[in-house]
């Protein structure tokens, strides 16, 4: 009975935390001009597993910042995994806003900040 037990209660923590678990094989983000509207031809992907890392280690270690959010129109609409993300960025800081939560913001570490800044530039003003 106690085995029995056992094997029910780790399949099912398996099943929670074995699913949540997404593996990202790509992200894309647009130039917003407002909280609805893209600019046009602004799409870009990414699918290089270190860029992809860099994204997903700032998005996933972000800090919740205290308070409701309301923000200015954000710059860029992030799709990283099943999320969709309003995002912020300069090269000292960077907020998030998941686009289905939007009274609460992260903060963006600095030197994520630096990183994810860096990857939109080169993605945007490749030659």
């Amino acid at each position: 009975m106690r085995f029995l037990m056992f094997v029910l209660l780790f399949a099912v923590v398996f099943a929670v935390t074995g699913c949540t678990h997404e593996k990202i094989q790509q992200i894309s983000f647009n130039k917003m001009k407002s909280f609805k509207e893209m600019e046009q031809n602004s799409l870009k992907v990414i699918s290089d597993t270190d860029d992809i890392s860099v994204f997903s280690k700032a998005f996933k270690y972000a800090k919740k910042n205290a308070g409701i959010a309301d923000m200015a129109d954000p710059q860029y609409k992030v799709k990283l995994g099943k999320e969709t993300y309003f995002l912020w960025i300069t090269e000292e800081a960077g907020t998030i806003e998941n686009v289905n939560n939007t009274n609460t913001t992260y903060s963006i570490s600095k030197k994520s900040a630096g990183e994810v800044y860096q990857l939109i530039m080169s993605y945007y003003f490749r030659v």
